[in-house]
């Protein structure tokens, strides 16, 4: 492909991100101003999964392979989209599973042909340790206490699907983050660049949901 087939393709490729580019900054600009459970609030978290739709479907997807990863990404995000919308009625559990689905299809759109386990293993260790600190902060914080049993108390009262379903959910968002970044295999891969700092936003917006939910809240938790 000659250079200036590739600068077409890239301004092509822009064009069709505008709608998209457009609705992040009109969802940062105005969710502050929105109340949680609000058509307005749903309709701005849901624009900018809405706009990459419409960018998935505009992609020309020939070739059986490519078409096999914009279909997968392709129902990822409908999966997302449900999911913030439950999220945002306070439907947690539902919302949950949507995107425990999503990333199931995320995952299999990057697929596992680029391994780079070292990646995977500073995600995994990452959320393990994360998860283990924010756990005895919140009770010595709260409780002032940090003994296993006031953790095993902790955990007691949390929702059963909850206690079993949330652990599943961290590892399969931890492995999509993980085959998202595998797939920078090249500096002038941007779209796989831009894929791959997206899903470390998406582990960050993920975190300050749950921080929010189970351990303290975070005055700017619903811009997650």
């Amino acid at each position: 492909m000659t250079q200036n087939a590739i600068d077409r393709k890239d301004k092509s490729t822009i064009s069709m991100l505008i709608p998209f580019i457009t609705s992040v900054i009109m969802y940062f600009s105005l969710i502050q101003h929105t109340e949680r459970s609000s058509t307005s609030s749903t309709v701005l978290k849901c624009m900018p999964i809405f706009s990459l739709l419409f960018y998935v479907m505009l992609k020309d997807s020939k070739a059986s392979r490519k078409a096999n990863y914009h279909s997968r990404i392709f129902y990822g995000l409908v999966f997302s989209v449900l999911g913030d919308f439950l999220l945002n009625y306070e439907l947690f559990e539902p919302g949950m599973g949507a995107f425990g689905v999503a990333q199931i299809f995320y995952i299999w759109a990057f697929g596992m042909k680029l391994n780079k386990l070292w990646i995977g293993t500073i995600l995994y260790l990452t959320g393990f340790l994360g998860k283990y600190v924010s756990t005895h902060w919140f009770l010595f914080k709260l409780f002032k206490l940090s003994s296993p049993s006031a953790i095993t108390l902790f955990f007691e009262n949390l929702n059963t699907v909850i206690k079993i379903c949330l652990p599943f959910y961290a590892i399969l968002l931890l492995t999509m983050c993980w085959r998202s970044l595998a797939r920078i295999d090249r500096s002038d891969s941007y779209l796989r660049i831009v894929c791959g700092i997206a899903s470390i936003l998406f582990v960050i917006s993920d975190g300050i949901i749950a921080i929010d939910k189970f351990f303290t809240p975070i005055k700017s938790a619903q811009v997650s």
